[in-house]
């Protein structure tokens, strides 16, 4: 599945990001339906990348999650992540997206290989709202904070852990061979900017 990058002419704002039209993710890893499905958008007005994620239905949070903080190790509970692949290399980004806007990122050298010289981005900002009825989690990440990628030639695929203590996996990524496994930067596709 191909993601959509919205590109603004102007300054974003999380409103503006709600308001996008949104994609779906409504199979998981390993083809079964997920209902209520998952959503996505990103957005760039050029100096930041904006995502957001949703889904109708209560969510698990890291217990140790506070909104808007770095929180290591969200995987294991629901989130959102995406990961962003420079166009010609091995370089890629993960970030991670709490329910409740608490986050991850990790820039890689190569597959599952954390580049130490690279620290996560310091001026993230989020957004969510968390109910007993569903989550909308956004965020706001400097791209001049996303180094050895570029959103102009990049490779990007979003995804969603879901459902704990039952994970589901869910991707945009096309191969989904194997085990759930997010971590492929060949299996990233590159984004529609419109």
């Amino acid at each position: 599945m191909q993601v959509i990058i919205h590109q603004w002419a102007f300054d974003g704002s999380f409103d503006q990001l709600a308001s996008l039209p949104r994609q779906e993710l409504v199979n998981d890893w390993f083809g079964y339906d997920v209902e209520p499905s998952a959503e996505f958008a990103f957005a760039t007005d050029g100096q930041y990348l904006w995502f957001l994620a949703a889904r109708s239905k209560e969510a698990t949070v890291h217990p140790d999650a506070r909104p808007g903080q770095f929180q290591q190790e969200l995987w294991k509970y629901d989130l959102a992540e995406w990961f962003l692949a420079a166009g010609d290399g091995t370089n890629y980004w993960e970030f991670n997206l709490a329910p409740n806007g608490a986050w991850w990122a990790c820039a890689f050298s190569d597959t599952r290989r954390a580049n130490e010289d690279i620290p996560a981005p310091l001026a993230v900002d989020t957004k969510s709202i968390l109910t007993d009825e569903g989550w909308c989690a956004m965020a706001r990440i400097p791209l001049n904070e996303l180094r050895g990628v570029d959103v102009r030639d990049c490779k990007l695929a979003a995804t969603f852990i879901l459902d704990t203590p039952d994970q589901i996996f869910l991707t945009t990524a096309d191969d989904l061979s194997g085990q759930p496994d997010f971590h492929r930067p060949d299996c990233f596709s590159t984004p529609i900017l419109k």
